[in-house]
């Protein structure tokens, strides 16, 4: 199975990569979303050097919902993307960072290294980027 696997891989990854990119673009210009931490996005502070450095910008990407949203309301009313720790699976995982992996360091030190409340980070996967695109628009639509 690892043989398998990792035949496959940089397909895989190629694919997680390009629906990452295509889903950060829909997501910075969605009314609701604050923020996109994506380096294939110009407006990441190192994009240029992400450029110069990669031929994918990598399948992992943070974002921040506008104002009050909840995070984990809105990833409640998502259908494809699973609530879920692990990164590099072929699915969509999503998690809500301040409550989660960043919960011990405080709401202080949170702030400090720039982490906001509602701040969620993704695993892209190589799901159909229209579903996803489609999934986000309709939870972002009711939240």
């Amino acid at each position: 199975l690892i043989a398998v696997g990792a035949e496959t891989l940089g397909l895989r990854m190629e694919r997680a990569c390009d629906n990452a990119m295509a889903l950060a673009t829909m997501l910075a210009s969605h009314p609701k979303i604050a923020r996109v931490y994506y380096p294939g996005l110009e407006t990441h502070p190192q994009h240029e050097r992400a450029e110069e450095l990669f031929d994918h910008f990598g399948a992992i990407l943070s974002f921040e919902p506008i104002g009050d949203i909840d995070p984990v309301d809105l990833l409640r009313e998502l259908d494809i993307v699973i609530c879920a720790t692990h990164l590099g699976d072929t699915r969509t995982l999503a998690l809500p960072v301040a409550q989660t992996i960043f919960f011990e360091m405080g709401l202080e030190n949170r702030q400090k290294a720039g982490i906001g409340e509602n701040m969620i980070r993704m695993s892209v996967g190589i799901e159909d980027i229209e579903a996803l695109i489609e999934d986000f628009n309709q939870a972002l639509g009711k939240v």
